[in-house]
This record gives structure tokens, C-alpha cells and sequence, in this order.
């Protein structure tokens, strides 16, 4: 278990290509939210490597972990994409991008046979890894993410991008607002990842949601 970690938290680092110490980084594991929909609650779970106080470039890196708990392969819809940003300024202020990949837009794109493609405006995906080997595809590219029975895929994660927001009106309305590249400052963090399985059989698939605690957040360049 150790030797796991010691070499998650390497990675991680290599990621960040800073100064940061593998010491300064944490596994922040999510709560799994058992009132959404179907998922069976030790399926699937997920966490989260990051610093909490970074000095790095173009935002705020951190590695998103899922792990497959169950003895089956199995497909959900794009983690990356899935992954929703609450972002609190030292205002106080959500300035995080809305993300256009729920579950809503979801159905309309079946229903109304929409063609999929990445839409998280937000999250810049980079390395993906499944049981900690390279994982060559395109991340953009990919619909759904394939997770091996008992094993874990990971992937690097930049937020990057917010919403240009100065007052509580703006926070109501951001999604109309202009999105900026994030600046230096303090910050809290909260990350919710729906599973939504790649089944469109109601009674075979199965979705869930999971989600982190506030994480502090001080971002530097």
C-alpha cells in the first residue's frame, strides 16, 4: 500500500514539474452520494491526489483516481468530461465554469441522437493511466472510459479556466459571463464526479455520484 501511494504521489509530482514535495500532496478520498440514482455503493470509488498549495502554471493540477471495486470490466461515460468544479474565491464568490456534461444533456443527446463530444470547458485532461501503465488514447476523444474488473484509472487533471465574476448577481449568471484563465489566490475546492455507466439498459447499467470534501486551495505561479 505504501509503495502504491509513494508512487502515485511521484507521478503526481512529475505532473506538476515544480518544487513541490511529494510530502505536500494528498489523497482526498469522495463520499459516495447514495440518494442518486442506482449505483450500489461499493462499486466504484474515487479520489483525489493534490496540493494544497501550489506554485505552478496554468492553473490547478490534480490526478482523479476510479477504481473499480467489482469483479467485472466495466465502461462509463467519460470521467473527464463527467467531472464538475465548484470554485470559491476568497469572496466567496462560485466562479467555476458550469459544466454542460449533466445528465440532463445527457438524455437529450440520446433522445435526440445528438453526436457526443468533449464539452467541459473547465478541465484540460493530460496522462491517463490504467492500473498505473499509459494509457495512449486521446482522452477528448473518448466517449467512455474502459476500467479493467479490480483495477483503477487515473488521469492528470488541469483547472484552468473560470468564469470572470465580481458580484453575487454575476455568480448567478456566470454561465453568460466570459471565461478567463485562473489567476493566483486562495481558493476552496470542491470536485463531484457522476458514473454513468456506458449501458442504456436501465436494469444493467448503473449511475451514481461522487463527491470530495471542500479542499483549500492556495495557487501560486
Amino acid at each position: 500500500m505504501k509503495t502504491s501511494l509513494s508512487i502515485s504521489l511521484i507521478c503526481f509530482g512529475l505532473f506538476l514539474n515544480t518544487a513541490l514535495t511529494a510530502q505536500s500532496v494528498s489523497e482526498i478520498k469522495f463520499d459516495f452520494s447514495d440518494h442518486h440514482l442506482n449505483t450500489a455503493k461499493n462499486l466504484i470509488s474515487v479520489s483525489t491526489f493534490i496540493a494544497t498549495k501550489q506554485a505552478t502554471v496554468n492553473g490547478i493540477h490534480f490526478t482523479l483516481v476510479v477504481k473499480n471495486n467489482s469483479d467485472k470490466f466495466i465502461s462509463v461515460k467519460n470521467v473527464a468530461e463527467q467531472l464538475q468544479v465548484i470554485l470559491t474565491n476568497e469572496r466567496g464568490l462560485n466562479i467555476s465554469v458550469p459544466n454542460n456534461s449533466s445528465i440532463e444533456l445527457q438524455i437529450n443527446r440520446r433522445v435526440k441522437n445528438v453526436k457526443w463530444k468533449f464539452s467541459s470547458e473547465s478541465i484540460v485532461p493530460d496522462q491517463a493511466f490504467i492500473n498505473g501503465r499509459k494509457d495512449n488514447v486521446d482522452i477528448k476523444a473518448q466517449e467512455y472510459t474502459q476500467i479493467p474488473a479490480g483495477g483503477d484509472w487515473k488521469i492528470n487533471l488541469t483547472l484552468k479556466n473560470v468564469k470572470q465574476v465580481n458580484t453575487p448577481e454575476d455568480v448567478i449568471n456566470r454561465g453568460l459571463k466570459p471565461t478567463k484563465i485562473l489567476s493566483p489566490g486562495k481558493y476552496i475546492l470542491q470536485l463531484i464526479l457522476p458514473i454513468i455507466s456506458a449501458e442504456q439498459n436501465i436494469s444493467e447499467g448503473f449511475s451514481g455520484q461522487y463527491i470530495s470534501p471542500f479542499i483549500n486551495i492556495e495557487y501560486m505561479k
